[in-house]
Parts: C-alpha cells; sequence; structure tokens
C-alpha cells in the first residue's frame, strides 16, 4: 500500500484512499506518455509484469501489451502451460472514450496490491492493450464528445487515416489492426474485453453490457454467456452498487417504445472474435454519468469478468475447444445476422419520465428526459438473431495470385493454406456478380457494397503456379467465408477489394460492330429472337440502337469474359 501511495504522488494519479482502496476520483485521464510511463514502471518495479510492443500505430507510434499473471511467465506458451486462460483488455479503440484506459490502471494496481484480488489471476492472465488507437489519443482535446459528460480532457475517435478501428477487424486497413490481429492470434485469448462509453437515450444505468451475440456461437459458447458469465457480471455489479442493463438501440424515439439489440458484425471486435471461437465483451458506459463513476463501473465489470473465469476455468477451456472442433464440421455457415423485430420480448426498465417538448431552436417537437422523475417499468424487448443467408461450405477456395492483398490479409489471421506447386486442373463453382447496391457517401475509406446478387455455374479451370488454395475443415472456415463469399456483408467483395472486376475494359465502335452483329443474328436464330422479345419488353430499348447493338455484343465471343467474374473460385472436388 506504501507503494500505491508513493505511486500516486510520482503520477499524479490513483484512487482515493479516503475514500476506499480501489476507486477511481476525479475528472481527467493521463496523456498516452503518462500512461505508458506508468505501465513501464509497473514492468520495471513489479514482478509478473511485462509491457512488450505489439506493433505500430498508422503514424508510427508503437502500440503496447502489458501482461499480468501471477508467476506464469510473460508468454502465451508458458501462461497456458500453467493451465490458464487469458482475459484481453483493449482500451482507447475510441481515445474520446477512456473509462477503461483508468480503468485498466486502477485493475492493475489492485491485483497487484492486494492479495484478494491477486486471487482472480489463480486461473487467468491479464493482457492490457494500454491505448490501441495511438495517434486518435494524441488528438487531445475537450469538445468532440458533445454528449459525453467529462474528462474534462481525452483523444479523438479516428487514428491518423481518420479510419474508426472499431470497424476495421475484417478489412484491415490500418497498421493498427495489424499489429492487433497479428497479437490475438499470437496470444490467442479466451475472452476479449473492450472499454466504450455509450451515446443514446438517457436512463439510470451507468453501464451498458454488450457480448457476442450469442444467437452466432456455438452451443458451447453460448452457453458458457448465458448461464455462467453474464448471470455473474450482473450479480457482482449489482452487489457492488453499479446498475446495469443490456446494450440496446431504441425502436423508435424513446425508449419505452421498445428497445433492440444490437447484432455485431464482423468488421466489430467482438463479430471478428466470434469468428474465432472467443467470447467478446464490450462495456458501455452511459454518456451523461460523471467520468469517476463511469471508470468504476468498468473496473467493476472487469473485475466481474476475472471473477467468473476464475470459478469456470475448466467450462471456459471445454467450451472453446468444442466450439472449435464444431467449426471444423459445419457445413454450412450462417451469416447476415440482424435482430428479428417480429420476435418480442420484455426486459425490465429503468428510465427518466419522457416529455413531449417544444425545441427552442426549430420549434419543432421533441422529447425531454426528467431525470428528477425516474420511472421503472416493463418494455418490449427485441433480440433474436436471424441469419440472412446460409452457404454451403465448398472443399476449398482458389485464389488468383493476383489478389495479393486479400491472400496477405487471410495469413494474417494464420488461416491454413498452401501455393499450388504447379499448374493444376480443378472443378470448381465459378461466381459472376449481377446486381448490388452502393453506398452514396464513403463508409470508413470504402463505399461499401450491399444486397449482392450472384449466379454461379460449374467449371473446370487450370490455375497457375503460385495461386493459393485455401482448404476447408478448419477452426478458420467461418472467418474465411465470411471474407470471401461475395454475398456476405463484411466480405471484402463487399468492401470493394475487388471493385476492378465491375469495370468493362473493352468496348466498340457501333459502325465497325454492325456489321459483325448483322451477321451473328442472320447466323443464329436464337439469338434474333432474344433480340425481339427484348424490343418488345422495353419500348426504350427498342427505340435505342446502341443499346440493341450492347445486347448482342455482350452475347459475342469479344466480350470479355472476366467482365463480373469473381475470380475467387469455390472448389468443389
Amino acid at each position: 500500500m506504501r507503494y500505491l501511495a508513493l505511486l500516486c504522488l510520482l503520477f499524479g494519479y490513483g484512487p482515493s484512499l479516503a475514500q476506499g482502496p480501489w476507486r477511481f476520483e476525479g475528472d481527467t485521464t493521463p496523456t498516452w506518455e503518462d500512461l505508458i510511463a506508468r505501465y513501464m514502471e509497473f514492468d520495471r518495479t513489479r514482478p509478473g509484469t511485462t509491457l512488450l510492443e505489439i506493433g505500430k500505430d498508422d503514424d508510427g507510434s508503437p502500440i503496447h501489451l502489458f501482461v499480468l499473471s501471477d508467476g506464469s511467465g510473460s508468454t502465451p506458451d508458458g501462461i497456458r502451460a500453467q493451465g490458464k486462460n487469458i482475459l484481453w483488455i483493449t482500451n482507447g479503440i475510441h481515445p474520446g472514450e477512456p473509462d477503461g484506459i483508468d480503468a485498466s490502471l486502477l485493475l492493475t494496481q489492485a491485483l497487484l496490491d492486494s492479495d484478494q484480488y491477486m486471487g482472480l489471476l489463480a486461473h487467468t492472465a491479464v493482457c492490457i492493450v494500454p491505448v490501441y488507437n495511438v495517434s486518435g489519443a494524441e488528438q487531445r482535446n475537450g469538445t468532440s464528445r458533445v454528449n459525453q459528460n467529462g474528462p474534462l480532457e481525452y483523444g479523438f475517435r479516428g487514428n491518423a487515416r481518420n479510419l474508426d478501428l472499431n470497424r476495421d477487424f475484417i478489412k484491415a486497413d490500418s497498421r493498427n489492426a495489424h499489429a492487433l490481429i497479428d497479437a490475438l492470434n499470437v496470444w490467442d485469448p479466451d475472452v476479449y474485453f473492450e472499454t466504450h462509453v455509450s451515446n443514446g437515450a438517457d436512463h439510470q444505468y451507468v453501464m451498458e453490457l454488450l457480448t457476442t451475440h450469442p444467437d452466432k456461437l456455438d452451443t458451447a459458447l453460448r452457453a458458457f454467456i448465458h448461464d455462467l458469465l453474464i448471470p455473474r457480471q450482473y450479480e457482482w455489479m449489482d452487489q457492488r452498487g453499479h446498475r446495469m442493463g443490456p446494450y440496446f438501440e431504441t425502436l423508435r424515439q424513446v425508449p419505452e417504445q421498445g428497445l433492440v439489440g444490437f447484432m455485431d458484425g464482423p468488421r466489430y471486435s467482438t463479430g471478428y472474435n466470434a469468428l474465432r471461437q472467443r467470447i467478446g465483451i464490450l462495456s458501455e458506459t452511459h454518456m451523461l454519468k460523471p467520468y469517476s463513476q463511469r471508470v468504476n463501473a468498468t473496473f467493476q465489470l472487469m473485475l466481474g469478468t476475472l471473477a467468473c473465469m476464475n470459478e469456470h476455468p475448466a467450462e471456459l477451456k471445454v467450451a472453446r475447444l468444442q466450439a472449435r472442433a464444431s467449426a471444423e464440421e459445419y457445413l454450412h455457415y450462417a451469416t447476415n445476422w440482424s435482430i428479428d423485430t417480429s420476435s418480442v420480448d420484455s426486459t425490465p426498465w429503468c428510465g427518466y419520465a419522457v416529455d413531449p417538448i417544444v425545441s427552442a431552436v426549430s420549434g419543432i417537437r421533441r422529447y425531454h428526459y426528467d431525470r428528477t422523475r425516474p420511472t421503472q417499468a416493463r418494455v418490449p424487448w427485441m433480440n433474436s438473431g436471424k441469419a440472412g443467408l446460409h452457404i454451403e461450405r465448398p472443399v476449398g477456395y482458389l485464389i488468383p495470385q493476383a489478389w495479393h492483398e486479400v491472400i496477405d490479409r487471410l495469413r494474417l489471421d494464420r488461416v491454413p493454406m498452401r501455393g499450388v506447386a504447379t499448374d493444376t486442373v480443378f472443378v470448381v463453382e465459378v461466381q459472376r456478380i449481377v446486381e448490388w447496391d452502393d453506398r452514396k457517401q464513403p463508409y470508413e475509406g470504402h463505399y461499401l457494397h450491399s444486397n449482392i446478387v450472384v449466379v454461379s455455374e460449374a467449371d473446370t479451370v487450370t490455375c497457375r503456379a503460385g495461386d493459393v488454395f485455401v482448404p476447408m475443415g478448419h477452426a478458420t472456415d467461418a472467418l474465411v467465408m465470411e471474407i470471401l463469399e461475395p454475398r456476405c456483408a463484411d466480405s471484402f467483395f463487399a468492401w470493394g477489394f475487388f471493385d476492378s472486376i465491375l469495370q468493362q475494359k473493352e468496348w466498340f465502335s457501333d459502325y465497325v460492330f454492325e456489321e459483325i452483329a448483322a451477321s451473328m443474328l442472320e447466323t443464329d436464330p436464337g439469338l434474333q429472337a432474344e433480340l425481339d422479345a427484348e424490343r418488345l419488353r422495353d419500348a426504350g430499348f427498342a427505340a435505342d440502337a446502341w443499346a440493341q447493338l450492347y445486347f448482342v455484343y455482350k452475347r459475342s465471343a469479344y466480350f470479355e469474359p472476366s467482365f463480373r467474374r469473381y475470380p475467387v473460385l469455390r472448389v468443389t472436388q
């Protein structure tokens, strides 16, 4: 305890001992430089702690990992050799939401200086990323989070490339994502915990809990979350006076009209980690609660998560092993999940009275939350997941070596693959892109495609030596299918990695092709019949000479076969 007091004096931070040994007080959060200095001090002076560098931010700053383990070493192999599970905590993915940054410092001090709390590491090691978005943390300000009640200064949501890093887990555009994904593959944590601050409706809850949506998970992990983890987290928070509810979005204007759960797609951290048979947790403190209250709630949720992991280490190991075994055997992949709002349950709700008032800005009616009138009720709750797409698993995928950005990202995720040694014949299914919708504005650096429609046909192809074969039958199958199947909402096609196939490269001069088209129609009555039928169907087409030439051109040997032909092939035998 004397060391803790000295540390607080040295760095101007720490729990107020007058308020109890493990509480955060105040309305400030350290700079990135001061934060790393504190973890360096732990590493230098306290046994069982190690500070590592796992990669670089897009601005070149180092990204650190702090490992805290009770006598089991500072490497994944050493920790696993002791039979321990791993809790991974990522802070500052949105540096304007720094609650977890201070909560993790408090957690570190509590674990190191309290024998009682150190007991929570009997079966678990803790890996902490002090700040993931370092370049965003260095853009300190006190204005960019207009809805948030403290701290006085904080970082900015976007990184050096103005990317939201919690939308970058699949596409991995940032060096940050490459560093984190690589580290997650090295350490392979059992539970991934990420800290945030929530926007949205006002209410009495200091914490909103978001976990990987259980309907997407293997039954073993789903049971662990539903039966053990979430009940223990709620019990822990309730016993310590931190009111917690589920993370939600409002169905309409106010919560009493209905709450809708959140479906975490693979672009998000929890959705991505679900594809790797890991449990994902997001702590979402409420923006309007005082900063110290939010930090303390985050700290307690971390402890409650550790408590569950410490109490059920064997069950967690078995659940992950079963989930991985199942992932290797699944013959169909369910994806494009959404919340089924037709399936309505109810949930307790602790909110505030909501009154309609007239806006002083617009003169239009708006809603006002009256915090002097707390309410309790049961409200409609919609949180059942439904998959919008089921895809049969192929034998494997062939990726032409030209698409090296795709291959490199799969390698980053340790996906089993092999280069084809010699020119080889494969029986495949070829997909051709027929329709899709585009966003009108860029989203995280891409014009994201959606509502993708394909047609498929069987073919026999000869791939070149150096092309890549990705076999199925591994724990990474779901990740591979999400990335490579073009209809998936977070596929690399959806993110625009294959946009060059959507552009036609060769065209025709109408006065030249006229003679060729006339000859084709004369020798092919079927083609002539197709053209006539289209004229009858579409009056505009019948009046457009160029459109009719293009109709014939697309059905000629001159039309490029690669147009809209998706280059990744599904190997069927």
